[in-house]
């Protein structure tokens, strides 16, 4: 029975070892990915957008890009983006002071998003490695998702 128990423990390390190492791998894909970072700078414009001008772009943006298996929306939950987006755009609550004091203006509001969620902003770019760094998120990714995205990019379904 203990020779069983070792077996077993054994199995168990390797299998979180190997889990381990394809995390990591995907991890560090998802930094360089510059398509998953434009997605991610993308979110951020409707989030911001959404909040001045009452739509739900973000909501909808995420579902088609959820349902054109790409990568980012398939590893991360929509509220978990949102919260990250939210905290971001409330770091630069200075740019949208005097934005309500003013006549509606939709132009000046996409105007100030643009400037917030650009992709040169380097804050922007430690927010989303530090949002993809996040381990309670990366616990929610199966081994097949992130292999078919080590391998050929799109997440494929599985169907029965």
């Amino acid at each position: 029975m203990k020779i069983l128990n070792l077996i077993l423990l054994l199995f168990c390390i390797s299998c979180s070892a190997q889990n381990a190492g394809l995390i990591d791998k995907t991890q560090l894909k998802l930094m360089n990915d510059t398509k998953s970072f434009e997605q991610f700078v993308f979110y951020g414009f409707c989030n911001c957008t959404d909040q001045y001008l009452f739509a739900e772009t973000f909501t909808d943006n995420y579902i088609t890009t959820f349902n054109h298996l790409e990568p980012f929306p398939r590893f991360f939950e929509k509220e978990l983006i949102k919260v990250t987006l939210d905290d971001f755009q409330n770091s630069k609550k200075e740019s949208f002071t005097h934005l309500q004091d003013k006549f509606y203006n939709g132009y000046l509001v996409i105007s100030k998003c643009s400037k917030i969620y650009n992709i040169s902003n380097k804050s922007l770019k430690r927010t989303y490695n530090l949002f993809i760094s996040n381990q309670n998120s990366q616990k929610q990714w199966s081994d097949d998702d992130m292999k078919n995205y080590l391998d050929n990019y799109f997440v494929k379904v599985q169907t029965e």
